[in-house]
């Protein structure tokens, strides 16, 4: 740091904070549609079309899944405590 002495006295100067962007509009905000572009430009759309049915077919066993526990457990207990829980009966 660059010093200086004046009779006797020694200051340093101050480093100076790094100050953001003052124009803010030129900013892009990240978005998922963003990211999800950024990602999708580094793959051909063949493995694009892939990705999605994918992604598609777990998404659907995840539903399916959660579909067959809560019908089984429903079973377990049969249908008239289960409409008793909800306030039905």
């Amino acid at each position: 740091m660059p010093s200086s002495t004046t009779s006797g006295t020694t200051t340093t100067a101050k480093p100076t904070p790094l100050q953001p962007p003052s124009d803010s509009s030129r900013r892009i905000p990240v978005t998922p549609a963003v990211l999800r572009s950024i990602f999708a430009s580094s793959r051909t759309p063949h493995e694009e079309r892939s990705i999605s049915r994918v992604a598609f077919f777990r998404f659907s066993g995840f539903l399916l899944s959660c579909l067959a526990i809560s019908l089984a457990a429903a079973r377990g207990r049969g249908i008239r405590s289960s409409a008793a829980l909800l306030g039905v009966v």
